[in-house]
């Protein structure tokens, strides 16, 4: 007798937590700037740097980077004088208590910064709090040598069952730089300094061509900057640069489903010139941060139990988790909100630039669809009508709920979801009105969580020759509600074609009520 196995490589989500991580540091002004007078925005990302799983833990190690942008003090004659940024970046570090991780497992983590604030202590001193939001998602991968059949097995019964599962067969984590120029509008005077800029990834697709990942989308780029011609106030430009990107992710095939989480990462601006020698255009030069997996279905017949009705038979089992996903989609919703300035807020004349991202509070599940409420966060940088001021900054949220249709969902389905905005645009609509227009991208993936016992191995043992002489070699039998027909052969020392020969049934189903003639082996 020889059991004969199949080898099964799954990847089941452990575990998913989120947690959050609080910073709080104070920062100098270098002695080579002026004194703060004012601070007019600031903006943050939070950047993953590594995720290590080990024994029921998983270290989360990232960097908050961020810049402020301020008003300055003329220290010759005390007037107001120009606007000033200053960068710097904050690690943090989150130990997440997971039940059964171990360093073979896979971890990963979407982090966003949810909240950040700028105060001023003193005219050279300022203090920076925040607070990072991390997601974290913890795979465990099992190998697992299942039977799947068995030669030379006479006398023995074995009974089969089909599984369906979802495997991830590709996982990879790539970080490629992408390095885009543009020129300004001619309009515009020469640069001579960036003292500010903010960049954001909009309408990125991607796609399986050729065993590469192509990676498609546009730069959306504002920058502040100081012009060469004296006595010119402050220039700023807003510009978009479509972008295309490839790499290698690994073997796939076509029948494989694909996911591709293309985030934007640490970066810079500078300054270079043209084809006539003047400097006007923009070289921007930023980290695309690139998670991959790809998701395989697969089937396998598997024995799940055996007997005998000669001998005994001890079973080695192994549990085998598995999922199976049940929807993949990608589901777009605009959200828009009129909002006016409260509190002293300078009054608006132009609108320069709009940051925006998206939060998901709450979610809600049906039998066959998902609620997703949350906010969509604008930070508006706009020329006030304060000659003082000549650039304001002002927060604001928008809430947005939205109804996906879904496969039928239950309590023990694995939901994922990922927003990002595609999308956010502001018109101004007085001097202390606009209306903000953005689109919420939603990724849903549900997967249905599923196990099984497999068998590893097997010993024959010999039977109670006893217990077997005590059972009528003839039983008549009336099933029961709770019986199957594998049930009661087994307990009959009989087998399924001997009950189903003598019966005349045509197949392996049988109901309550059911008389039924047993001979024993």
């Amino acid at each position: 007798m020889e059991l004969i196995k199949k080898e099964i490589h799954t990847s089941v989500l452990r575990a998913s937590k989120y947690t959050q991580v609080t910073i709080d540091e104070d920062f100098n002004v270098p002695d080579a700037k002026p004194d703060i007078e004012k601070i007019i925005t600031y903006r943050g990302t939070s950047v993953i740097d590594e995720v290590t799983p080990y024994e029921n833990k998983v270290k989360i190690i990232g960097t908050v980077c961020f810049s402020v942008l301020y008003k300055t003090v003329n220290e010759e004659n005390g007037v107001l004088g120009q606007v000033e940024v200053f960068s710097s970046e904050i690690p943090f570090e989150d130990i997440v208590n997971v039940d059964g991780a171990d360093d073979s497992d896979y971890a990963e983590v979407r982090s966003v910064l949810e909240d950040l604030s700028v105060t001023m202590i003193n005219s050279r001193k300022f203090e920076v709090r925040g607070l990072v939001g991390n997601a974290l998602m913890v795979y465990c991968k099992k190998d697992v040598n299942a039977a799947s059949r068995i030669d030379n097995g006479q006398g023995i019964e074995c009974r089969y069952k089909e599984i369906n599962f979802t495997n991830m067969e590709l996982n990879k984590h790539e970080v490629i730089r992408l390095r885009e120029e543009a020129e300004i509008p001619r309009s515009k005077s020469n640069i001579k300094e960036i003292i500010w800029h903010s960049a954001a990834l909009r309408n990125t697709e991607t796609r399986i061509v050729s065993d590469k990942l192509q990676i498609r989308g546009e730069l959306e780029l504002f920058a502040i900057y100081r012009s060469e011609e004296e006595g010119i106030p402050l220039q700023y430009v807003s510009m978009t640069q479509d972008f295309s990107q490839e790499t290698e992710p690994g073997e796939t095939d076509e029948d494989m489903i694909i996911e591709a989480l293309v985030t934007l990462g640490k970066g810079d601006v500078s300054v270079r010139p043209d084809a006539d020698g003047e400097p006007r255009v923009i070289l921007m030069e930023y980290n695309l941060d690139i998670k991959i997996k790809g998701f395989a279905d697969e089937s396998l017949t598997l024995i799940s139990d055996m007997y005998s009705p000669d001998a005994e038979l001890s079973m080695m089992t192994e549990e085998c988790s598995y999922e199976n996903l049940l929807m993949k989609n990608s589901a777009k919703t605009k959200v828009t909100g009129k909002e006016r300035l409260r509190g002293s807020n300078a009054k608006i004349m132009q609108v320069c630039s709009v940051e925006g991202d998206v939060e998901p509070d709450n979610v809600v599940t049906d039998k066959e669809s998902i609620t997703v409420s949350g906010i969509v966060k604008a930070v508006i940088l706009y020329v006030s009508a304060d000659d003082d001021n000549p650039f304001a900054a002002w927060n604001t949220e928008i809430p947005f709920e939205y109804t996906v249709n879904t496969v039928p969902v239950s309590e023990n389905d694995s939901i994922r979801i990922i927003p990002s905005l595609e999308h956010i645009s502001v018109q101004l609509l007085g001097i202390d009105e606009v209306e903000i227009k953005a689109t919420v991208n939603l990724d849903i993936t549900i997967f249905a969580k599923g196990k099984i016992n497999t068998i590893s191995d097997i010993e024959v043992l010999p039977i109670d020759s006893a217990k077997k002489a005590a059972m009528p070699e003839i039983v008549g039998y009336i099933v029961k509600p709770e019986d199957n027909l594998w049930s009661i052969a087994r307990k009959y020392y009989s087998t399924t074609d001997s009950i189903k020969a003598l019966n005349n049934l045509e197949s392996d189903e049988v109901m309550a009520g059911d008389k039924l003639i047993i001979v024993k082996s």
